[in-house]
């Protein structure tokens, strides 16, 4: 199994390295979309929507939603000339970062607090949209980071936040396997465990101080982005958790099988969908 997983995961790598530094920006755009809207088709499962013609409908209704907010929301314009985030996004992105707020706060009361929500398709779909379109267009915000000045500054961002995710995944992985024996929220996700949260942290950490470190960062001025790298760790463990417990209480082990050994795209892009956003945010205010 383990074999399988890296062999899966080193295949979705190089996609995810060719689609980021070799696509055009405009076909980069487009085509996330729609891999978000294969992200809504399986969530339409986890909202328990039975209808293959109902889940179809959702998924369509998440590009399109995309698309409209991008085109005429935020009309393309993602960042300001200075390298700001432009105004409307902004404050896309601390929707975005409310919603998980409240998300995390549900994972932390589960199964206490699962009376709103438990079995009701229509809330458990809007809390698809708030998830994966507010992701989608923090994802090309990041991939359109400088794009101007350097068509691939956005990409390496890009990969910066991913490596934050994989590192604290990896690092909670390996640390789990080797000492945990304290569980982290038994009632939303068994298998993790403390250890690993912790060991995904640290994970986190060595990587915040590696990047610093090859980019001449004064050591003086690392605390501060160590510590954002720290907090977008956390958020991600949170999103991964938000979706287990949204399969615990759909009786899904997986959202889908399209990646063996992985499970469904929900499955690989779970911790992503929280932390982009917050990762906009922080970079916003302390870049």
């Amino acid at each position: 199994m383990l074999k399988q997983r890296i062999t899966t995961a080193l295949v979705l790598g190089v996609i995810l390295l060719a689609a980021l530094f070799a696509l055009p920006l405009e076909w980069f755009t487009w085509l996330s979309l729609l891999v978000f809207g294969y992200g809504a088709f399986e969530w339409s499962k986890l909202a328990e929507i039975s209808s293959k013609l109902v889940q179809y409908s959702y998924a369509a209704c998440a590009v399109v939603i995309g698309a409209c907010v991008y085109q005429f929301y935020l009309e393309g314009n993602l960042w300001t000339l200075t390298g700001e985030l432009s105004d409307k996004n902004y404050n896309l992105m601390f929707i975005a970062c409310i919603w998980w707020a409240l998300s995390s706060f549900l994972v932390l009361v589960y199964p206490r607090g699962n009376r709103v929500w438990q079995h009701q398709k229509r809330v458990k779909a809007v809390f698809g949209y708030l998830t994966l379109i507010p992701a989608w267009i923090a994802l090309v915000s990041l991939r359109e980071w400088h794009y101007l000045l350097d068509q691939n500054s956005g990409a390496w961002l890009a990969l910066f936040v991913f490596g934050i995710v994989w590192s604290a995944d990896i690092g909670a992985y390996f640390a789990g396997k080797r000492f945990g024996s304290h569980k982290l929220m038994p009632n939303v996700s068994p298998g993790k465990t403390i250890e690993g949260f912790i060991g995904g942290m640290v994970a986190v950490v060595i990587l915040a101080i590696v990047v610093q470190w090859q980019n001449n960062v004064d050591a003086a001025d690392w605390l501060i982005p160590t510590i954002c790298c720290v907090v977008i760790g956390v958020i991600s463990a949170f999103g991964d958790l938000s979706e287990s417990m949204l399969k615990r209480d759909a009786g899904m082990k997986d959202s889908g099988t399209i990646f063996p050994g992985h499970g469904g795209l929900l499955d690989r892009i779970d911790s992503l969908t929280a932390a982009m956003p917050v990762f906009l945010i922080l970079f916003t205010h302390f870049y």
